[in-house]
């Protein structure tokens, strides 16, 4: 079996007003996604998906198209560490971190897809496997252009499905010294700090005392920001806070670990390969290992960064916020871990996940996703008449 081909899909849902909705740094007026698809001289393909973090997609496409394509054509798709590390090297001089690893990302995705289509089994069996279960947490409470956004609603609607993992968004305070969200595009739906806290209170509230919580500040916060709330974190119960400052700001995590050992911080979403992820795997302050599959370097990344995180006793949540292919990797890759935090289960609407998928995703009352063990690969199949409706033309 030989490659033939790898083809992009540019997939875009634009959110009418009511929808938009922004985190402390940014605001998502519509959602995008980036499908690989590696094409064999046979029936076989595989899918996979490169993550952008909101960058034009077309771009990445073009990365694929021009300058990894030409490496994997008339090659063996089942020599995918091989494959993957000659897409490494081969861009080294201007890869490492960026759209180069993402685009490096979706196209491993797909191989692994396609692999576990040739063995006729799911990639987390490949992969080893540890569970077919795997838990979740529910990842919402944005900032909302519309008034109609009520977070009591949500948060008890998140209860009600089963949810006992929560998250929530902080941090778009632009009126404090120091903050970086003043440099955000659009400055619509801040809050005030108090305001922020007072979020945090709200969910645990609702949640009970037994049920997790976790905040996500998306590196907008300052250790000056940190100190002025952190007696009233402890109060509240926090049991995990994620990127509260960029991930080079060691020395300031360090302090945070010190002053607040009480809660689990994780991170980092926005790291790539195996290389940079060892510099905080190694850490003393992280506690839990945040890679984006579709952003760090595909299966073949993230299950190395897994292996080493649980050498070093930490626990690895997979981060997802793309399409249902996203999440379909996400999930695989959860599956064959025997360290996994619950995996990332965005609650925001979003078509690209619920919508191009042949049948849903399989889970049980209490939100863990069940992984059939009779469907190979990542386990989906795409209803391509939906791609097609979501898929950006020219």
């Amino acid at each position: 079996m030989k490659i033939t081909g790898v083809k992009t899909y540019q997939l875009k849902y634009q959110y009418s007003d009511n929808c938009v909705f922004s985190d402390a740094m940014g605001t998502n007026p519509a959602r995008q996604a980036l499908l690989v698809k590696v094409e064999t001289n046979t029936d076989l393909y595989g899918i996979g998906e490169a993550w952008s973090y909101g960058s034009p997609a077309n771009i990445q496409g073009a990365i694929i198209k021009e300058q990894l394509e030409p490496i994997l054509v008339n090659q063996d798709p089942t020599n995918i560490e091989q494959l993957y590390q000659k897409m490494y090297w081969r861009t080294i001089a201007h890869g490492r971190r960026g759209l180069v690893e993402g685009a490096i990302s979706g196209i491993d995705i797909a191989l692994w897809d396609l692999f576990g289509k040739i063995c006729k089994m799911p990639v987390y069996k490949l992969l080893g496997g540890h569970t077919n279960k795997v838990s979740s947490y529910a990842s919402g409470g944005f900032y909302f252009h519309t008034n109609e956004y009520d977070l009591t609603s949500a948060v008890k609607s998140w209860v009600n499905q089963g949810y006992r993992t929560f998250k929530i968004k902080i941090g778009r305070v632009n009126n404090i010294d120091g903050s970086p969200c003043k440099y955000s595009a659009d400055q619509s739906d801040s809050v005030t700090l108090n305001e922020d806290i007072a979020r945090i209170a709200l969910l645990r509230k609702i949640v009970g005392p037994d049920s997790r919580i976790i905040v996500d500040a998306n590196s907008a916060w300052t250790p000056e920001i940190f100190n002025k709330v952190v007696g009233r974190l402890k109060k509240i119960g926090l049991n995990c806070i994620e990127e509260p400052y960029p991930f080079e700001n060691v020395e300031g995590y360090e302090k945070l670990h010190e002053v607040f050992p009480e809660v689990a911080i994780m991170g980092f979403e926005g790291e790539q390969n195996i290389f940079n992820f060892a510099k905080i795997t190694n850490s003393h302050y992280l506690d839990i290992l945040e890679p984006d599959i579709g952003w760090c370097g595909g299966f073949t990344a993230t299950k190395k960064i897994a292996a080493a995180a649980e050498a070093h006793y930490k626990r690895v949540s997979m981060h997802s916020f793309g399409s249902a292919v996203h999440f379909a990797a996400s999930l695989q890759m959860a599956a064959a871990i025997p360290n996994a935090y619950p995996v990332e289960d965005e609650v925001n609407f979003n078509p690209l996940r619920t919508d191009i998928l042949e049948k849903s995703f399989v889970k049980d009352k209490a939100m863990n996703y069940l992984l059939p063990e009779d469907k190979p690969g990542l386990g989906i199949n795409l209803d391509w008449d939906k791609v097609k409706k979501y898929e950006m033309k020219g």
